[in-house]
């Protein structure tokens, strides 16, 4: 039950971003004093919150301040030419240098500066293998799915397996990562699945084991090969056609088995936070940018 909710949180979230981009595009260009003099229902009904904060922000007491703090750490001379700056950061975003900020803009800025700081963490053991040994099993590693893109490839999965009671016990967490749309630029812990399977095959250090839980949308099976470290959840069809979650999302049938491995997982995290980090290095000025390169160029034509 707990995969089937995560699963439909995500189905729901991007549902709800794809109703909010036509939002967005409406009042993208407006300037914060527009958004504030929109009347309050219209504001409070239509208008996409971080429009409506980046708003706020730029009319509050501070407002400059923090944009300037923003410009500042992104390379651009917020503090020391303010005007310049922010025409500056519009350049590269390739809109027309204005010097007035649209809420667009301010939320990209603060986007863009809180994207520096979301570096690189171990808060998941980078443990990966099987033990089987006296009538109990355990794995331990990252859920990659093989040919398709994972919802969450940070993830920690650890199964537990009991001959003489003939169950395993099946936990996954996941970091989530933020992205432009997410309320704050912070990692967050998910549980993704609690779950318990019921033992259909202990043999030749094998385990198959399928999920107690039979009336789900589509029934996870596990395949643990301890003779030849291999490790794989096998999702199948439990409908006849699209499956109603009861919260509000339908789960497409899958064309084919959904299989999956677990891996030792430290290059997919590694990428994962590389990612974000090359992500934010292009956030920087482009004058900033330009000179780090250009002392680059120098230090190799002086080898």
């Amino acid at each position: 039950m707990f995969r089937i909710v995560a699963l439909a949180i995500a189905l729901g979230s991007y549902g709800m971003a794809q109703a909010a981009d036509d939002a967005v595009a409406r009042f993208k260009n407006y300037l914060p004093r527009q958004i504030m003099e929109l009347p309050e229902k219209e504001r409070s009904s239509s208008v996409p919150m971080m429009f409506v904060g980046a708003a706020n922000l730029a009319i509050s007491d501070f407002g400059d301040l923090v944009i300037q703090a923003n410009l500042n750490s992104l390379m651009y001379n917020g503090l020391g030419d303010y005007e310049d700056a922010k025409r500056a950061f519009q350049a590269d975003l390739g809109e027309e240098q204005t010097g007035n900020l649209t809420v667009w803009q301010i939320h990209t800025l603060g986007y863009r500066a809180s994207r520096l700081n979301l570096t690189h963490v171990s808060f998941f053991p980078f443990e990966f293998g099987g033990v089987l040994s006296d009538g109990r099993a355990s794995v331990k590693g990252t859920v990659k799915i093989i040919d398709e893109k994972i919802a969450y490839p940070i993830n920690h999965t650890d199964i537990e397996c009991f001959q003489t009671e003939a169950y395993c016990k099946y936990r996954q967490v996941a970091l989530v990562l933020p992205d432009e749309n997410s309320w704050a630029q912070s990692y967050n812990v998910m549980q993704v699945a609690n779950d318990y399977y019921k033992i259909t095959r202990w043999e030749n250090d094998q385990i198959d084991a399928i999920p107690y839980n039979s009336a789900a949308c589509r029934i996870n099976q596990l395949s643990l090969n301890f003779a030849t470290k291999e490790y794989f959840e096998i999702a199948r069809n439990n409908t006849s056609g699209d499956c109603d979650t009861g919260l509000g999302v339908n789960l497409p049938r899958l064309e084919k088995p959904r299989v999956s491995q677990i891996i030792d997982g430290r290059e997919i995290i590694d990428a994962e936070f590389k990612r974000i980090d090359e992500e934010a290095r292009g956030y920087l000025s482009s004058v900033f940018r330009k000179r780090v390169g250009s002392i680059k160029t120098i230090r190799v034509e002086n080898k």
